[in-house]
């Protein structure tokens, strides 16, 4: 037995996640989104999503009710995602686009799901998250960006290796206490971004970003060690660059600079220190993460010479 249509039956969005139309539907006809699955004999009640969320539905009820192709609302789920080896499609509303949100209240747009997804492709204004943070910088806002964009052409292209390498990286930040094994997909802003910037780190220069985070922090070497002993000697190999940032420029400069008193020189040890990490911090932001090694340390070298007075 078919069911007529709907009396009310407002088109659906470009790109709108199925759950959004049918809880518009139940709205237009004056019911609520339970009892209007129950009506199109959905399972359980249950507001479908995803496209496994529709394997016993009756077709020729559900199509004739909405008046759509059984191929035009399957189209309108969330991909199945499950064999994937990172989570990046999310069941939350974890981000919406105002704009659109003003002209059709209560919609939802499939790539807003996206963990890729940082502009609505309707109206391309940047999607909001649920907690804003102010201040989030430019040079923030670049990596993540490029985070984003290599994740969307993993997942697109179904490239199972480089997904494996991208979960490995958000479970290395994970250990490290920088983000969440959720943070994909989190509706902090910043936890988010830290998280797509950290996949386009890990990416392209791996070892490089894990050893400015992994310098003098011992701790974290050994939780690596515990959590990842499968690659302990990638992590001893961080191990080694880190301390090698560490003490390269400072050693330089105690050549150049000799003191006497052994008090000062340990203050002064300390104090070159931090110059010469954040000198190493300020070459990797003006010239890139992906910039060749000998580069940066160059750039560091001349940075950290202007900072403490040493003529060239």
């Amino acid at each position: 037995m078919t069911l007529n249509p709907l009396p009310r039956r407002p088109p659906p969005v470009h790109d709108e996640l199925l759950s959004s139309w049918i809880g518009r539907l139940a709205k237009a006809n004056h019911c609520s989104v339970e009892q209007l699955c129950g009506y199109l004999s959905l399972k359980h009640g249950k507001v479908p999503e995803r496209s496994d969320d529709l394997e016993h539905v009756n077709w020729a009820r559900l199509c004739a009710a909405v008046q759509q192709t059984a191929d035009d609302l399957i189209a309108m789920t969330l991909p199945d995602t499950m064999h994937l080896p990172l989570k990046c499609v999310s069941r939350d509303n974890f981000q919406i686009c105002t704009e659109c949100r003003k002209q059709t209240p209560e919609l939802v747009l499939r790539h807003w799901r996206f963990a890729w997804s940082l502009s609505c492709e309707t109206c391309d204004r940047p999607l909001v998250a649920r907690h804003q943070t102010e201040n989030v910088s430019n040079r923030l806002l670049t990596r993540a960006a490029n985070g984003a964009e290599v994740l969307q052409a993993a997942v697109g292209n179904k490239d199972f290796k480089q997904m494996r390498r991208m979960d490995l990286t958000v479970h290395v930040m994970n250990v490290l206490g920088i983000v969440h094994l959720t943070s994909l997909m989190s509706g902090i802003e910043r936890e988010r971004l830290m998280a797509l910037a950290a996949i386009n780190v890990g990416l392209r220069r791996p070892i490089l970003g894990a050893a400015i985070i992994l310098r003098g922090n011992d701790g974290a070497v050994r939780e690596l060690r515990r959590v990842f002993p499968q690659h302990r000697r990638v992590i001893a190999k961080t191990r080694f660059l880190s301390e090698h940032l560490d003490r390269r420029l400072p050693e330089r400069w105690e050549k150049e600079c000799p003191l006497e008193s052994g008090d000062l020189r340990k203050r002064s040890r300390t104090k070159a220190s931090g110059r010469a990490l954040q000198a190493a911090r300020q070459a990797i932001s003006e010239l890139g993460a992906t910039a060749d090694r000998h580069a940066l340390l160059v750039r560091a070298d001349a940075i950290w010479k202007r900072s403490s007075g040493v003529d060239h």
